[in-house]
């Protein structure tokens, strides 16, 4: 993949119903901003407080509204591995083109546990596997594993960095693979710049500013490195610390502030404090210093 591959949140009314009409037009965001792959249930999508007949419908609709005309990939995230296979096999059934996994987040297995689920997830569905190394999996998802995986299981394709560790983990897969095992960069857009000279070549973050993160990468692959260092130090880092801080809050703040949905509420509970009347003046008066505080002009 080149470019990026946004991870959507889950739009919802103010009642916490599935707002699709927003959800639809998430998708068309995407879609216009260039994306070359779009995505759902990752923590961005608050996948862990959806049930399984709204996960049903997101998917469905989904790949209706994108309709062919990108990858769309799922993520099968679960607390136990039956159920993450189900979920495969749901994506698989339902339209999906790839699907996201990573360990199961209660009970984290060891290595040769995180083998054998990968293997499983290879052998429950023939989509490609973008292997997702969460925070939690840092430690066990290490560069040696990872190659391991994705030279013995068939289907794992891909692998999102980032644990706490990604800068020295990317470079490792990239040496060790000589370039073969593409690595997507996340981490909110965190060093984006630098995983870009590194040889990254796509990316699931920003989906608050998608049109922005996308100049980067689109500058970048374009042979123009000062112009993506320009907008990157520019128009990305200047929010991002406040956004890394608060992105369960202002994921969906911003991209309502900008028209594409219809209501900024996560889903209940929202699990921290939201942020002081200090941080959001501060956060306003960025935005307005780098025009990301109005709405998205594609909007219909």
């Amino acid at each position: 993949f080149q470019g990026m591959m946004p991870i959507m949140p889950t739009a919802i009314t103010e009642p916490c119903d599935l707002d699709e009409t927003s959800q639809r037009r998430l998708v068309q965001y995407c879609l216009k901003c260039d994306a070359a792959a779009i995505g759902h249930f990752g923590f961005a999508s608050e996948f862990h407080k959806i049930s399984d007949p709204q996960r049903r419908r997101l998917i469905e609709l989904i790949v209706e509204e994108v309709g062919g005309r990108v990858p769309v990939f799922i993520g099968v995230a679960a607390p136990a591995v039956h159920t993450a296979l189900a979920y495969a096999r749901e994506a698989k059934a339902l339209g999906a083109n790839l699907i996201m996994a990573m360990l199961p987040y209660m009970d984290v297995p060891d290595r040769d546990g995180a083998f054998e689920y990968y293997a499983a997830l290879s052998d429950a569905t023939d989509l490609p596997i973008i292997i997702q190394d969460a925070g939690h999996s840092a430690s066990i998802l290490n560069a040696d594993l990872l190659m391991r995986l994705f030279n013995e299981v068939e289907h794992v394709c891909h692998v999102k960095a980032e644990g706490p560790d990604f800068i020295a983990k990317t470079a490792a897969l990239i040496e060790q693979s000589a370039g073969k095992f593409p690595v997507i960069g996340g981490a909110a857009g965190k060093h984006m710049i630098h995983m870009l000279r590194m040889g990254v070549t796509s990316f699931m973050t920003g989906t608050e500013a998608l049109d922005i993160h996308g100049a980067v990468v689109r500058a970048f692959l374009d042979g123009d490195e000062e112009k993506a260092a320009s907008i990157y130090f520019g128009k990305v880092l200047p929010y991002l610390g406040f956004y890394m801080d608060y992105s369960k809050e202002l994921l969906k703040d911003m991209l309502y502030r900008r028209g594409v949905i219809d209501c900024p509420k996560v889903i209940p509970p929202a699990g921290t404090a939201p942020m002081s009347e200090i941080e959001r003046s501060e956060f306003e008066w960025v935005l307005d210093r780098i025009g990301l505080n109005q709405k998205w002009p594609h909007i219909p």
